[in-house]
């Protein structure tokens, strides 16, 4: 696979700009991982080397300095990373982020959202009116146990249930959510507060 993705983190905080710049780097599919430490800087990096994936900070993503930072690049795809694990709907909207990522997510998880970030596909449900699915208990639950990694053979042994009823729990989950897999199933859950 070529390299082909440019990003840009912004975090007021060193250590988080670096950790994940040095993970993406990693990556067979991202060209450069550029870092800033604060507004002024990115906007700079931004206009220079065109971002096709920009992280933000949440404390960042409002004001004017913001603003400038998607003018600067306006075809960048924007994630806003926050501390919870979830972020309202309408936030997402106002700043026009593709969707958000927590700092609480392995690195692995985040590596995972930059790139549906970077192939252009949502990291948030496409209808940010807020309107939330509604997931039976059992689909809830299953979900949940897809979070922590479990298989579905795992998840039907601990609820003693078949991994083919399992697995029908999981696809109406993923057509209620409007996911195509279990990460996006799982992150659009999150991002409704439907698990955490």
């Amino acid at each position: 696979m070529t390299a082909s993705v440019r990003l840009l983190a912004v975090d007021p905080h060193e250590l988080i700009t670096w950790g994940l710049r040095s993970a993406l780097t990693q990556q067979p599919w991202v060209e450069r991982c550029l870092q800033a430490n604060d507004l002024p800087q990115a906007n700079r990096l931004a206009a220079r080397y065109t971002p096709h994936v920009i992280l933000v900070d949440g404390t960042l993503a409002d004001g004017a300095e913001f603003h400038d930072l998607q003018e600067a690049s306006p075809a960048s795809r924007l994630v806003v990373m926050t501390e919870r694990p979830s972020v309202p709907a309408r936030l997402l909207h106002t700043v026009r982020a593709c969707g958000f990522v927590s700092k609480s997510w392995g690195i692995e998880d985040i590596v995972a959202a930059v790139r549906l970030a970077g192939l252009g596909l949502g990291l948030a449900p496409p209808e940010l009116s807020g309107d939330v699915p509604r997931l039976t208990m059992r689909e809830e639950q299953v979900l949940t146990m897809i979070a922590k990694g479990e298989t579905n053979d795992q998840i039907a042994l601990d609820l003693k249930l078949s991994p083919n009823t399992i697995k029908q729990h999981a696809s109406s989950a993923y057509r209620k959510l409007d996911a195509h897999n279990r990460t996006e199933a799982v992150r659009r859950a999150q991002f409704h507060g439907l698990i955490t």
